[in-house]
């Protein structure tokens, strides 16, 4: 455990090093350059993030930030898939009865007595509401 806590201080050390070099060289403040964000992400992820954004003098938030991001390459081999705007459902076909006996009387005393083998209900529905009339 002590050499993990001596290798964490080692490579905090090292990035901070190069984060002060960087920092040094530019004249104005700008954005950091994203394999030092990889790195300091990485090391975070391996010595924990409060005491690496203490180290390299780094926002917590930001840093917290970039380390839950996927990575480049995880990004460009994720490949995205549109959502569809409308999808329709189909349930399955009219199943046919094996055998029916409908009897139905109109409004006018008419009777209707139909005895079909293998029809589908929609097709008994049609047929009774053209002879009922409506």
């Amino acid at each position: 455990m002590a050499q993990e806590a001596a290798e964490g201080t080692k490579d905090l050390e090292q990035l901070r090093r190069r984060f002060e070099e960087f920092r040094s060289t530019r004249t104005s403040r700008g954005r950091l350059p994203e394999p030092l964000w990889k790195e300091a992400a990485e090391l975070a992820k391996r010595y924990g993030l409060n005491p690496t954004a203490q180290a390299l003098g780094l926002d917590y938030n930001r840093l917290k930030k970039r380390m839950a991001a996927p990575s480049d390459r995880a990004k460009r081999t994720k490949k995205e898939v549109p959502i569809p705007a409308f999808v329709e459902l189909i349930g399955p076909g009219p199943t046919a009865t094996p055998e029916c006996q409908v009897e139905v009387e109109s409004d006018r005393g008419t009777k209707l007595r139909l005895e079909r083998k293998g029809v589908a209900a929609s097709e008994l529905a049609s047929l009774i509401r053209a002879f009922i009339g409506q």
